[in-house]
Parts: C-alpha cells; structure tokens; sequence
C-alpha cells in the first residue's frame, strides 16, 4: 500500500471512509505487533469491502504529560505514514495532542470521535490498549460501548518473539532499549527491518577525511539515535544506495564533545551536502573507544570496513534494495 490519504484532524475525513475498519495507537516504529494488528484490519476490510484508517497522535502523549519522560521517536512523521500505508492503511489520521484530547473521557473519545466521525464496521486493537484520559478506557470499555456505536471489536495478540532464555513481546519500548544497547539486531527482528535514521547531510570537522576515510555527517533531530558504536549499515539517497560503515559518538580519539552520527560511505565519493539521507543499521561491530593515536585509529576503522563487508554483502544490499519502497 503506498497511496496513503493523511487527514490532520477527525474533520477532515470526508463520507467515503465511514464504515472503515479502525485501528488506534501511536504506533511508533510500525513493528511487527503493529504490523500484525494492520494485517488483520486489512482482512477484515477485504471481506466488508471497506477500508483500513490508522490513527494516531502527534506528538506521544508524553510530551505533554510529562515531557522528560517522553520517548524519542524511532519514526517521524513521513516515515510512520509510509510504513503504515505498507502495513495495509488506506488512511492515517493524525490527532493533534493537546490538553482537550488528554482531557476527554474514554466514553466521549468513543461517542465524539470514533463513531460521530467514522462509524467504523471494526475497531481492531491489542490487549493492553489504552484511551481517554488517564488512559481509564481499555479494551473492555470499547466492547461496552460497540453495541451502541454500532461497532464490533477485535482484539489482536501481541506479536511475541524469541530472545535468549525468554520469549519478549514486541513493543515500541522494547525496540528502543534494543536499540540502546547496540542490539541492532534484536531491533531489526521486533521491527521487520532495520531502525533507519533520516535527516540531511550537514558539514562536519572533516576529521575522517584528514584519516582518509571521508564520512557523511547526519543531521538528526528527534529520533532515537542507537547507542555509542561502530554499525554496518546501509545509506539511501534517492534510491542510491551503499554499504556504510556508520559511527555513532563523541569521537573519543578526536577530542568529540557532543554525540556525532557519521558514515562513511563505501564507493562514493560525489558531493552529498545537503542531500536527505536514510542510514540504516544492520549490525553491531564494536563499541566506541580511545586510541593512542591517529595511527591506531586509522588501522581500527581499516578493520571495521572489512567487518562491514562482511556483514553487508552485496547479494544483501541487493536484496534490500528490491524489498525497499
């Protein structure tokens, strides 16, 4: 699915989407529980011959809430609307968070805004589903009120996946402690593809092109940024893609001070200032460290390229580029 109708508010939605199939959440990452959750709204949909509207607030909850506990976002915007057009949405309708929304009760968002605007045939969600304020409606209380709204409701399991001596559901919290602890890996298999950075190629310090190792520096701003290490990975540029081997740090050796996302490109050597970048991240390597000297450093970064080769071959980088949209 990638025609995907984006809606700023409930009152925009116009008439041929009533009756869709709804589900709600904040969805951040699209991993694969929310993935699950699309998939089976998407069936649902096929049978009714409706349609599928994800809906979502802008920004998390938290924000408002209680700001320093908010999450960093593992998907902007742009990204999040793609991915749930890819998981089976037809629509994503964005909810403003603000102090009114927080402030409805559970029963009202049902009434005022699931039903008077949409009227869905299905509301599909999972079990620990959450809404209104104080989070006080669940699950239950949506099945309380569909007989009146006209509704029914379909819960989904959460997408469970095997880890060493557990098995942990997927979440978009388990993906960024994943991802703050290097385990890219771990991520990738709770998102179904690798956590992806995007933001534009600023100028750095042109400290890796002093080493002979020209690297791109990323402009990032709310997303999670993994944790301090050495990636395999792979850059995206308008569709032009290349094995990277991505740094994430304070560049200990160099005299760094703020965190620094840096990748340098294999078999590119064009002018990218300026241009909108996709850094993918793949596999862990290695964490940061000091080196005695520029000499070390040069010879430890030779040694990363040659791991990044290994892990990103370009059977794989082929791969990824015909699974990507």
């Amino acid at each position: 699915m990638t025609n995907v109708k984006t809606f700023d508010s409930v009152a925009e939605i116009d008439a041929s989407y009533r009756g869709a199939v709804l589900t709600v959440g904040n969805f951040d990452g699209v991993h694969l529980g929310h993935q699950r959750i699309l998939r089976t709204a998407r069936a649902l949909a096929h049978v009714s011959s409706s349609s599928v509207i994800a809906m979502t607030f802008e920004p998390h909850p938290l924000t408002l809430l209680h700001p320093e506990s908010a999450p960093a976002q593992l998907t902007p915007w742009d990204e999040k609307v793609r991915l749930l057009g890819r998981a089976g949405a037809d629509a994503v309708v964005r909810l403003q968070t603000d102090w009114p929304l927080l402030s409805i009760s559970a029963e009202d968002f049902v009434r005022e805004i699931l039903v008077k605007r949409i009227h869905p045939s299905y509301v599909v969600e999972g079990p620990d589903f959450g809404f209104g304020r104080g989070r006080t409606g669940n699950v239950e209380t949506l099945k309380e009120m569909s007989v009146r709204g006209g509704f029914r409701v379909h819960i989904v399991e959460p997408y469970r996946m095997a880890h060493p001596d557990e098995s942990i559901v997927v979440s978009s919290t388990q993906v960024r402690k994943f991802l703050q602890d290097c385990d890219v890996g771990s991520a990738t298999e709770c998102l179904g593809r690798p956590h992806t950075l995007l933001g534009r190629v600023m100028h750095g310090e042109a400290e890796g092109r002093k080493l002979g190792y020209p690297t791109i520096n990323l402009e990032t701003h709310d997303q999670l940024i993994p944790g301090e290490g050495v990636y395999a990975g792979v850059s995206d540029i308008a569709g032009h893609r290349r094995v990277a081997a991505i740094s994430v740090g304070h560049r200990p050796t160099l005299g760094g001070s703020g965190i620094v996302v840096e990748a340098f490109l294999l078999d590119e050597q064009a002018d990218l200032y300026h241009k909108m970048v996709r850094l993918e991240f793949h596999a862990f390597i290695r964490r940061q460290q000091r080196f005695e000297s520029r000499e070390a450093l040069t010879a430890q970064i030779a040694s990363d390229i040659e791991q990044v080769k290994a892990a990103i071959t370009p059977e794989r980088l082929a791969s990824d580029e015909h699974s990507a949209d």
